[in-house]
């Protein structure tokens, strides 16, 4: 497993006040930063377009916005970008769950993943998951990928 950088509680707030905002939505977003200088973390809420998806394709988009997440691309090049101009790179990345608990589903599991290649997009990035339960942040918990296990496991938060 490589070296991933923590969020600080500032990072959390930021994320459980959008978690809160989409409620009864998911949320979702990026946080860029610095490998081993997590003062330098930004988080980036990004806009869940799960809800235009399924409306306009629900064959391909089976979930609503309640039950899933897709980042708007315009806001993931926009943290990319940013990334790149501050010298910073992609650390993790975080998603609410409406009315159920903070936990790693199936689902979470196959978007993380490389084009179903068994390899993590983003090995070193830490995925915080946040349950929101009517409209109030409850829990947050994080995974990050262990490739001995070539799994996600639990880490503290």
């Amino acid at each position: 497993m490589t070296d991933t950088v923590a969020p600080r509680p500032e990072d959390l707030q930021v994320m459980f006040e959008h978690a809160m905002r989409e409620y009864p939505f998911e949320s979702c977003g990026v946080v860029i930063g610095a490998p081993g200088d997590p003062a330098r973390n930004a988080v980036i809420p990004c806009k869940n377009i799960q809800r235009e998806l399924h409306e306009r394709d629900p064959q391909h988009f089976r979930r609503d916005a309640d039950t899933g997440y897709f980042m708007d691309p315009k806001d993931l090049k926009n943290a990319f970008t940013r990334a790149a101009r501050e010298g910073l790179e992609v650390v993790g990345f975080y998603h609410s769950h409406p009315n159920h608990g903070a936990y790693w589903s199936a689902e979470d599991h196959r978007a993380a993943m490389w084009a179903d290649s068994g390899e993590p997009s983003y090995p070193g990035a830490f995925h915080i998951v946040i349950s929101v339960v009517e409209g109030r942040a409850r829990e947050a918990r994080m995974f990050v990928w262990d490739g001995v296990s070539g799994s996600f496991i639990e880490r503290a938060v």
